[in-house]
């Protein structure tokens, strides 16, 4: 059948089925793929497929031959699985061990499969996602690198693709992240939009619910609505079809709905509630939208022809920034492109004015890593306390082989208890998952669930039978082990007691003992050294007040005009008469949001180079005493630096990065000139550094400019914890002040805070990890004491008819142990030093965190270790010791 449904498990069930029975078992399996095919997909129909070919391989219907012995081996598995069972219900502690041991590394697994899984699909349901790239833009000045960023300029796109025929197609859009829309006489607020040109629908793989895709934004004053933002203009109840070919005012232009599209999947960097048409904007903003050089707030997006590989165009791009914007003469710095593929964007955290969501992949792949380890660690505590109760198993197999059983049934024995032990433990962990799904959803932030692994495919192999794939092999080599080393053992030997464990089986269990352990030094250290940066970080003097200050949004709806600057000042003096409001402040940026730059900046101090860039962003003259930003020289802003018209601004305020930018001190810099948009400003002040950003990037030049606009956003200081009241006050001022303008505020607070949601959230992830591979590794320890002390329950017993304290009884028995957590530890502590070296790299600022932190954590697992080996010995050696010497 050539419908696509598995050859190789369809070829294995023929082999396998009885021959009179196959032809309607294979209609049936055919049929039910078929229906899923039309209903649920490929993909899905082929993962049901597997789980219905399992479901038909029943006992009654397998193939048998003249020298077939099922319905011995059939018994054979019944017995296995009988034995197996009472060896568990004997040793109840071992198996409780690897029990818990196999669950918790299994639920991790799980978890973090599922986290890694949605983390690595990010833009990859795009059709021919492997051809698309983002074109990013490097600049230098003066040969330094200045901005590193996703944003370019309008006109990148179009002349890649008329240069360079390895492009089939190009789509380019701009964004932001607030807009009114009016419709039917009642206005909503949309908070991220795209302007997107007509090539977009196509381009990407957005499903749309109505309208054409080829035309949808073809024209200007076009927009398409998602579907939950379109519920939000007309009510769920009503059909979002009908919204088709109606209008919504943009910016007081009418604009019409032409299409529906569903929601963006959670796991695209481009999210959006509407899209407004290319050309509407360029309507709006004049032609430089089209044709500039210089305005650089664009995303370009190229899609290669088939065969075509991204590093063909290296060189070809390089060419291209040299022959448009010839080394600066055209914006001002020295330009560079690269491609970035799409499935890339999610992962680089380091590109700025980025459009999506992007999380740190080696943070991703680390989790995975840990979770790997986890889970390798529970199998190993399962293989070392198998292998170290081999002693007492052996007289069973010894028995076993001296009465014929061959060692394929032995093998088949050990085969048994290890998936009965582990498919256990894993029906167990599905039940945990779906306990701690909604604990983990909250810890990353994220809308998972057991179905994302279902539905993924690695490769192009589903992971539910990649899963199982690797599970088998996995089970298999854990089997074998114990097994094979029973088998080592001569029958004679085993049945008069001569036997013991060889050096190299010893050694390999050690080992095994070791790498546990140095997992876990290197967790331990991992998690200190998050905490500390995270402390760091949320107790670091920003070098401006954050505390009780709420921001609202600017009066964008406001006209611009000679009134403008009267009515901020109205509104803010009339805000300040309300008791638990202490000042307010206008400024076009606020703490933890990105600046615009300001690039060809030429200072006094050097006339001769133009090629200066800083940070800037606008504010009014209570921004200093409102953040309590400190002034190292000269004045901050006064009512007379502001001006409705711009020609007549011409007085700045920089920070000491800035001033040290242009080769002054402080007060050097005060009254000096610079120039830049065509226009001399005077330096009246200097104030000292402050945090813009998180503590992830490094205090830039900054340029405060004494410019009002209408988005410009309010900051308010309040005196205390705000109240309903107060807030509906402030509103109720607000809309008297600017009246048809929405309403919203947050928290500077919690803003900040959400800088480090990633770091938080990794920081909780690593604790619950490290608390996991220390209890799977104790529990190791634990057991494996545990076996020891039984074996050497004759040896206790006579040391303490001679005399010996429980000092010397520990000594004895636990440094073997000890010497082993030495060993991880010695191992462990120079790559944790240099793992935190490594993860430090991605913070501007950071404590010290030396050996002793590798010290201390070193420390605290000798410490749990001993702990631990005390406890055991401490029990056994308490029991009698007659009834010791008597243990056989």
């Amino acid at each position: 059948m050539k419908s696509g449904s598995p050859n190789i498990v369809r070829k294995l069930l023929g082999k396998l089925c009885k021959a009179d029975l196959w032809e309607a078992v294979e209609g049936d399996l055919n049929e039910l793929f078929l229906s899923d095919l039309e209903r649920r997909g490929k993909r899905k129909a082929q993962i049901n497929y597997v789980f219905n070919a399992l479901a038909f391989l029943r006992y009654h219907r397998l193939r048998k031959n003249k020298n077939s012995k099922t319905q011995t081996n059939m018994s054979l598995i019944k017995n296995y699985v009988k034995v197996s069972y009472r060896d568990l219900k004997r040793n109840k502690i071992f198996a409780g061990i690897n029990l818990v041991g196999l669950i918790a590394g299994m639920t991790v697994s799980i978890l973090m499969l599922q986290y890694v899984l949605f983390e690595t699909s990010f833009d990859t349901f795009h059709k021919d996602y492997d051809k698309i790239y983002r074109v990013i833009n490097d600049r230098y000045q003066n040969g330094e690198l200045v901005q590193h960023g996703t944003i370019t300029y309008p006109t990148i796109g179009p002349t890649l693709v008329a240069d360079f025929p390895e492009i089939e197609s190009y789509t380019r859009l701009t964004y932001n992240t607030r807009n009114y829309v009016e419709y039917e006489g009642e206005l909503f607020m949309t908070n991220n939009f795209l302007i997107a040109d007509e090539h977009f629908p196509s381009f990407f793989s957005f499903d749309m619910v109505t309208g054409q895709k080829e035309d949808c934004l073809g024209a200007a004053f076009m927009v398409v609505l998602t579907e939950s933002f379109a519920k939000k203009l007309i009510g769920s109840q009503e059909q979002t079809a009908g919204l088709l070919g109606k209008t919504v005012a943009l910016y007081g232009e009418p604009c019409e709905i032409t299409g529906i599209v569903a929601d963006p999947p959670k796991n695209s960097h481009l999210q959006f509630e509407m899209l407004i048409s290319y050309k509407t904007f360029i309507a709006m903003a004049g032609e430089n939208a089209d044709t500039s050089w210089e305005w650089s707030d664009f995303y370009h997006y190229v899609k290669l022809k088939d065969g075509i590989e991204s590093s063909s165009l290296t060189d070809k791009l390089a060419d291209f920034g040299l022959r448009y914007f010839k080394q600066g003469e055209v914006s001002g710095g020295e330009e560079k492109f690269h491609l970035q593929p799409l499935s890339d964007t999610h992962f680089d955290p380091s590109m700025e004015y980025e459009i999506g969501k992007v999380t740190n992949g080696k943070i991703v792949w680390l989790m995975l890593a840990i979770a790997v380890f986890i889970i390798i660690i529970a199998w190993i505590n399962y293989i070392n306390l198998n292998t170290s109760r081999a002693i007492q198993r052996a007289k069973e197999i010894g028995i076993r082989k001296s009465v014929g059983a061959q060692k394929g049934q032995i093998i088949a024995q050990f085969f048994t208890e290890t998936i009965l032990l582990n498919f256990l433990a894993l029906f167990i962990s599905i039940v945990v998952v779906f306990l701690l799904q909604p604990s983990f959803n909250e810890l990353t932030g994220l809308d998972l669930n057991i179905t994302i692994l279902l539905s993924s495919s690695v490769a192009g192999i589903p992971f539910p039978l990649l899963f199982l794939i690797i599970l088998s092999v996995l089970l298999s080599l854990v089997a074998l082990y114990p097994a094979l080393l029973v088998m080592r053992f001569g029958t004679h030997d085993i049945l008069k007691g001569s036997f013991k464990l060889k050096g190299e089986i010893t050694w390999l269990r050690k080992a095994m003992v070791i790498f546990q352990f140095c997992i876990a030094v290197i967790l331990i250290t991992a998690a200190i050294a998050i905490g500390r940066q995270i402390d760091f970080m949320v107790n670091q003097d920003l070098g401006i007040s954050i505390d009780n200050t709420m921001v609202i949004y600017g009066p964008s709806m406001t006209d611009w005009d000679s009134t403008f600057i009267n009515k901020i000042d109205r509104f803010k003096s009339d805000i300040q008469t309300l008791s638990g409001v202490e000042i307010a402040t206008a400024s076009g940026r606020v703490l933890g949001s990105r600046m615009g730059r300001i690039f060809q900046i030429q200072s006094s101090s050097n006339p001769e180079d133009p090629n200066l860039t800083s940070n800037f962003f606008t504010t009014d003259h209570d921004f200093f005493e409102l953040y309590q930003v400190e002034t190292v020289a000269g004045r901050t802003f006064g009512l007379n630096d502001h001006n409705f018209d711009p020609d007549l601004v011409k007085n700045i305020i920089i920070n000491k990065s800035a001033a040290d930018l242009l080769n002054y001190n402080p007060e050097e810099a005060v009254g000096q000139t610079v120039t830049f948009w065509n226009k001399d400003w005077t330096i009246i002040g200097v104030t000292s550094d402050f945090h813009q950003l998180s503590l992830h990037e490094k205090i830039e030049p900054i340029f405060l400019l004494p410019y009002y606009n209408t988005g410009n956003n309010f900051s308010i200081k309040l005196t205390g914890n705000p109240t309903e009241a107060l807030v509906n006050s402030i509103e109720s001022k607000f809309n008297t002040h600017f009246p048809g303008n929405y309403f919203d505020y947050y928290y500077l607070e919690d803003q900040v805070a959400q800088l480090y949601n990633d770091d938080v959230r990794v920081g909780k992830i690593a604790k619950v990890f490290t608390i996991l591979s220390i209890l799977i590794a104790v529990l190791g320890l634990y057991g494996l004491v545990m076996i020891t002390l039984v074996r050497k329950t004759k040896e206790i017993g006579m040391r303490k008819v001679l005399g010996a304290n429980l000092g010397q009884l520990l000594l004895s028995i636990s440094k073997e142990f000890i010497l082993l957590v030495l060993i991880a530890v010695i191992i462990g502590a120079p790559i944790s030093y240099f793992a935190v070296l490594e993860w430090k790299e991605g913070f501007a600022y950071s404590p010290d965190m030396g050996f002793g932190l590798i010290i201390g954590a070193s420390v605290l697992l000798l410490l749990i270790s001993i702990l631990t080996i005390i406890f055991q010995t401490k029990r056994i050696s308490g029991n009698n010791p007659v009834e010791s010497l008597r243990c056989e």
